[in-house]
């Protein structure tokens, strides 16, 4: 038994001891944990150390400096804080709430979004002073952010306000309530506060609205629907300036409004509209108005408008002012569709209205605004109409006429009128095809339109009489002292279609002609435009699909250009100019009268030329690859350039912001002259940096003709030469001369023979430096007509004019022959001697102690120079002047050796001048003195080689009395000169001199 007993026990496993579990200890244990940090959340929220947390974030986030006097956290009672205080950067804000109480959405919690589902704002007291604002661009503001506010109260609410010029504004008595629900739920508004200004009654503000933005759509106008109502007593608009002030809005108004608006508005769109709006002494002006000042004494509103559809209906609509009357009823289509049902209803329909307008007092108060050119003012005139809707075989026909009449003003003090009234009639109908523009005629003056069709196609006619035109309305055309004459015709059709407006059509001009105020005209007998554009107004851009402008001269073509309408245009500016067959010849008289050529400068040849346009960013862009003129000639006195193809190549960007050419590389090139070079500016902070290049070669015969027009008299010039020039300048912006005032660079020039004037120059070499606008020329050392030319110059860029002067006295003319042809146009403005010499021959010098050339217009005024001329061996042929002085003493200049002694010489302010000039006549000396202009006058004295006594002067023998004087006056070209009666009139005075002394002696002795 005992043995059974002890194998069952070995047979059976022992049992192992049970194990307590722990971890539903452990649980509770963390929930217990978290609920006593939830139930201590408040305590610690409601720290004062988190309150200075809370402090530091809004300062650090806002740029202020932000206080709390006690913030309290509850989870029944909310967030309650007392005492906020905040002061923005400058102090430009200051925000004073006595409580704030407001009760969090705690589910919104659980996913990170903190929102309020309640918020009591208790005496909030804002301060805003906008000169004290810190410039800085505000975050576009998110609609979305909305739905994190439910619903917020102010209560005695009050906003001080400001503006930029020091004007104060004050909102008292603000209390609101504002209900904001997710889109597809209404959310409310409604407001009501005192508006206080200084000096001005208090004005009081209501407002109520409700809004439902369409769950699909969101925070967006487009699907909503809602309704507003604004009540206002007695309203200053002064102390709405400062709110517009603060969204950045410049308008400074005066006057008082009262009355009320209620409007509903169903998918974004105004449903219907009822106004009642009076105003005393109103006045509106400031930068928004761009400077100007619109003023009324009364202003009077009443409106009551429905929309349904494409259709408004006006039960009343009225406004009166000073200045302007309007009045409308009936129902008023919003599209041409909406029009054609309208009139389709005939009799239904009932459209009426007028106004009055007084043009005068509206176009002097918005001078700016309305585009009224400087130094135009309007004395006088009205604009009138009606609106009137009449039935005719039970079809409705809408009528509008309108008038200008009495328009009169005074464009810079000179009185300008019509001398007829401008009208205007309209006729609208319908028919099966839909609304028909029946007839629109414009009649002026100086001008007919005549236009007719459907809201798809309407067809147009016009003319205008340009001399009419001129005469009613010249002072209003800006086209200088300027006449114009001629006949203009224009023709064509503009398509509305839903995406551009297409417009088609011709223009022809008749026996144009310009006429200037001096008499000088030019006549084109006929031109002719043809056009085709589309206006593609989402896009905002007009597209030129042809434009054709055929005249004498040849034809201009713009082919598929786009033109962007407005700086928020997405589109590009892209324009290809052809020009085809244009003769040269025929654009004469166009240069000419617009003094586009010098004076006897003749031009031909057969132009072609395509021109690209375009805008890139900033910059306008002009190119062209494709430029050439066929059989070239350019004629100057006779004497012709000719190059059978001159091509051209350019492409050019223009920055008209900053006012640079940003960067231009161009080349022309013939058979005997190529030309390349490239121009940059860079704007860089307030200064512009230019640099530029130039590389050729060119062949002096083939142009010196084109330089002989430059300067005056014929010049002719050999030689093929490279020419390279190099420069840089950097310089202010803002200073107008500081491209040259700050130049740098180098040239070479020089030619092989050059004869200009009667001198003939040799083989000649220079250079031409500028360094910090400082420019150097030479030096130049060249053979002329046997003899030398030395010349240095300089001339310091940054004055205006610029003078070309010596650096040290210089012998600029040394031993050089002269001869018939430097005598009669050079030296006849040193002595009228040579004004009509033949046979002339010397050796000349000149040594230049001082002068100053400017470098610009006006040359011969403000020339001055100071130097000795000498003449050697001089002899001439036959001089009148000479002849008659010679005369006198019964001598002859055949065969005589002249000397022109030293003579110190002045020039300046366009007269020469000398103290004595004395001119050897073989022994026998002729002395000048006086002065000789540059434009020919003679204001001279001659001493005669002869006494009173009758005796001949010699030179080197003393002088035997006093010589014979004689004025010599006129002109270098007719002078003035009586020798014999002068030398009798004096003998006869000395002769009565000397008997009157001898009867004096006489008597004495007795």
């Amino acid at each position: 038994m005992e043995a059974q007993k002890q194998a069952h026990a070995e047979a059976t496993p022992a049992k192992r001891p049970r194990k307590a579990r722990k971890w539903p200890w452990v649980l509770v244990g963390i929930l217990i944990l978290l609920l006593v940090i939830v139930l201590l959340a408040p305590v610690v929220l409601s720290s004062r150390s988190f309150t200075r947390w809370v402090q530091a974030r809004i300062s650090a986030g806002t740029g202020g400096e932000a206080s709390i006097q006690d913030l309290s956290v509850g989870w029944f009672r909310g967030i309650q804080v007392a005492g906020f205080r905040f002061r923005g950067e400058n102090g430009w804000t200051e925000v004073d709430i006595d409580r704030i109480t407001a009760t969090p959405h705690y589910a919104g919690l659980l996913t990170g979004t903190l929102a309020l589902d309640r918020a009591v704002l208790d005496q909030p007291r804002v301060a805003i002073d906008l000169r004290e604002r810190p410039p800085r661009e505000e975050p576009p503001v998110d609609m979305n952010n909305l739905e994190r506010l439910r619903d917020v109260i102010v209560r005695d609410g009050s906003v001080q306000l400001t503006d930029t010029t020091g004007n104060t504004v004050q909102i008292a008595d603000l209390n609101s309530n504002l209900s904001i629900r997710p889109p597809g739920r209404t959310s409310r508004f409604d407001a009501a506060m005192v508006v206080l200004a200084a000096a001005q009654p208090p004005g009081r503000v209501g407002i109520v609205a409700e809004a439902t933005p369409r769950r699909e759509t969101g925070w967006s106008l487009r699907g909503t629907t809602g309704d507003v109502t604004v009540e206002v007593n007695d309203l200053n608009l002064a102390s709405v300036a400062p709110f517009l002030d603060l969204v950045g809005i410049q308008v400074q108004a005066q006057g008082a409004v009262s009355g009320s608006i209620t409007s509903a508005i169903d998918n974004g769109r105004i449903r219907n509209l009822n106004a009642t709006i009076s105003g005393q002494g109103i006045e509106i002006g400031g930068e928004a108005l761009q400077g100007d000042e619109l003023q009324t004494a009364q202003l009077e509103v009443r409106a009551s408008l429905t929309q349904t559809g494409n259709v408004i209906d006006v039960d009343q609509l009225e406004v009166r002012t000073d200045w302007a009357n309007l009045s409308a009823t009936g129902r008023l289509p919003r599209t041409p569709a909406s029009l054609s049902q309208l009139l389709e209803s005939g009799a239904a329909y009932d459209a009426r209205g007028d106004f009055d307008l007084d043009l005068a007092a509206l176009l002097s108060q918005m001078p700016n605004t309305l585009g009224v050119r400087p130094g135009m003012e309007i004395t006088g005139g009205r604009a009138t109409g009606t609106i009137n809707t009449v039935t005719e075989a039970g079809r409705a026909t809408l009528v509008a006429k309108a008038q200008v009449a009495g328009l009169a003003g005074v464009v810079n003090n000179e009185p300008v009128s019509l001398s007829e009234p401008v009208q205007a009639t309209m006729r609208l109908t319908s028919d099966p095809e839909g609304a028909q523009l029946e007839n629109l005629t414009v009649t002026a003056p100086f001008a007919t339109i005549n236009a007719s069709g459907n809201f798809q196609q309407i067809r147009y006619q016009g003319r205008a009489d340009l001399a009419a035109l001129q005469a009613q309305l010249g002072p209003f055309i800006n086209i200088g002292a300027y006449e114009l004459a001629g006949q203009v015709t224009t023709q064509g059709q503009v398509s509305i279609g839903e995406q551009a407006t297409d417009i088609a059509g011709t223009l022809s001009a008749r026996q144009l002609v310009l006429t200037s105020a001096d008499g000088n005209s030019v006549s084109e007998p006929q031109a002719n435009v043809d056009y085709a554009l589309s206006m593609v107004e989402i896009r905002q851009v007009l597209a030129v699909d042809s434009l054709a402008v055929k005249a004498g001269f040849g034809t201009l073509t713009v082919e598929d250009a786009t033109i962007p309408l407005g700086a928020d245009s997405p589109a590009a500016l892209n324009a290809v100019v052809v020009a085809r067959n244009v003769d040269l010849s025929r654009l004469q008289p166009y240069a000419e009268f617009f003094d586009a050529l010098p004076e006897g400068l003749t031009i031909g040849g057969i132009a072609q030329s395509q021109v690209t346009v375009a805008k890139e960013r900033n910059l306008y862009r002009f190119s062209s690859d494709a430029t050439r003129i066929r059989d070239f000639r350019l004629v100057s006195r006779g004497e012709p350039f000719q190059q059978p193809e001159v091509t051209a190549f350019f492409d050019v960007a223009v920055d008209p912001k900053q006012k640079i050419l940003h960067d231009a590389i161009w080349q022309v090139k013939s058979p005997q002259i190529t030309f390349k070079g490239r121009f940059t500016q860079t704007s860089q902070a307030s200064a512009v940096k230019a640099q530029g290049a130039l590389q050729g070669e060119m062949d002096w015969a083939a142009v010196a003709p084109l330089v002989s027009g430059l300067v005056p008299g014929s010049l002719s010039i050999t030689g093929q030469r490279q020419v390279a020039l190099n420069f840089t300048s950097t310089y202010p912006a803002n200073e107008p001369n500081g491209l040259l005032a700050n130049l740098n660079g180098q040239a070479s020039l020089g030619f092989d023979r050059a004869a200009y004037l009667g001198l003939d120059f040799g083989p000649t070499e220079f250079d031409i430096r500028v360094e910090d606008g400082r420019m150097t020329i030479g030096p130049i050392a060249a053979t002329v007509n046997n003899g030398k030319l030395h010349f240095t110059g300089r001339a310091d860029l940054d004055r205006t004019p610029a003078l070309l002067t010596v650096p040290e006295t210089l012998q600029l003319v040394q031993a050089v022959q002269i001869n018939e042809q430097t005598a009669q146009t050079l030296l006849k403005y040193v002595n009228p001697i040579f004004a009509d010499a033949v046979r002339v021959s010397g050796i000349a010098n000149l040594e230049v102690q001082k002068m100053a050339i400017p470098l610009g217009e006006n040359i011969r005024q403000r020339a001055e120079l100071t130097g000795t001329i000498w003449i050697d061996q001089l002899q001439l042929g036959t001089s009148s002047i000479l002849n008659q002085i010679l005369a006198v003493v019964g001598r002859s200049i055949s065969g005589q050796i002249l000397t022109v002694r030293p003579t110190v010489l002045t020039l300046q302010n366009g007269v020469l001048r000398y103290d004595d000039m004395q001119i050897e006549i073989g022994d026998n000396p002729v002395n000048f003195r006086g002065s000789i202009g540059l434009d020919g006058a003679l204001n001279l004295t001659v001493v005669l080689p002869y006494t009173l006594q009758g005796r001949l002067v010699r030179v080197g023998e003393a002088q035997p009395g006093e010589r014979i004087t004689v004025p010599l006056t006129g002109t270098i070209t007719q002078p003035q000169l009586n020798l014999q009666k002068l030398v009798e009139t004096q003998l006869k005075q000395r002769l009565e001199e000397q008997i009157l002394k001898g009867l004096e002696g006489l008597f004495k002795r007795r």
